[in-house]
């Protein structure tokens, strides 16, 4: 759980960086010619990288390797999440990153801290999972993932959208004191896609880039 702390706190620690202003002094013209430079350069290779009309099967693969990389941070961030004694400034971080894992924060996830939810196989959504974790009884809830394969390959849908699909089980348990409880054990079949989105570098700048979400998670109980 340290580890996953220290992980969360150095993704903050960066996202503060980049959008805090500076509280020092100006500098001198020369000192923002170069800083104008190098900010030129790595629009440059942004826009060679991700601005591009279409995806390589290369490039696809590269962003299927990401998703995977985000389901884990999903499972992990949501295991800190559901930590009862989280600090809740913190916590509130954790559930916003959370939401940026998703292209809508409407996504379907059909996950559960209650068992009783999953004899109704209703459709949920990621508030009310995250909702559901505020409610529970449990001083912590595990999210663990296992087995990841691509199901589906990322494909072109559409000029702007390439989409795809990743298995794997999910195995969910609550934790009081020293007893376990099994809450959800389940295979997986998770909808991700890339997507040309907006996004904006520095104050004047946006760019239209590729990124790749989770876009909703099906669940089969066993």
């Amino acid at each position: 759980m340290i580890n996953k702390i220290l992980h969360i706190l150095f993704i903050l620690a960066g996202f503060i960086v980049l959008t805090s202003k500076s509280c020092e002094p100006e500098v001198d013209k020369t000192h923002d010619a170069g800083l104008g430079a190098k900010q030129d350069t790595t629009l440059t290779k942004i826009r060679s990288e991700f601005v591009s009309e279409y995806l390589l099967e290369d490039e696809l693969m590269a962003y299927g390797e990401k998703a995977k990389q985000k389901l884990f941070d999903f499972s992990e961030y949501l295991s800190l999440y559901a930590e009862k004694n989280m600090d809740t400034l913190f916590k509130l971080q954790v559930r916003e990153m959370l939401y940026r894992l998703f292209y809508s924060k409407d996504a379907s996830i059909v996950l559960s801290a209650f068992p009783t939810d999953l004899a109704a196989e209703e459709k949920h959504h990621l508030t009310g999972l995250l909702n559901g974790i505020d409610a529970s009884k449990y001083e912590s809830i595990e999210f663990t993932p296992s087995d990841l394969t691509t199901i589906e390959p990322l494909h072109m849908e559409s000029i702007e959208r390439y989409t795809g699909k990743l298995g794997c089980n999910f195995r969910i348990t609550g934790i009081t004191g020293h007893d376990t409880t099994m809450l959800q054990e389940s295979s997986c079949q998770v909808k991700i896609a890339v997507i040309r989105t907006n996004k904006q570098f520095g104050a004047e700048t946006v760019l239209q880039v590729w990124q790749v979400f989770l876009v909703g998670i099906d669940t089969t109980c066993q």
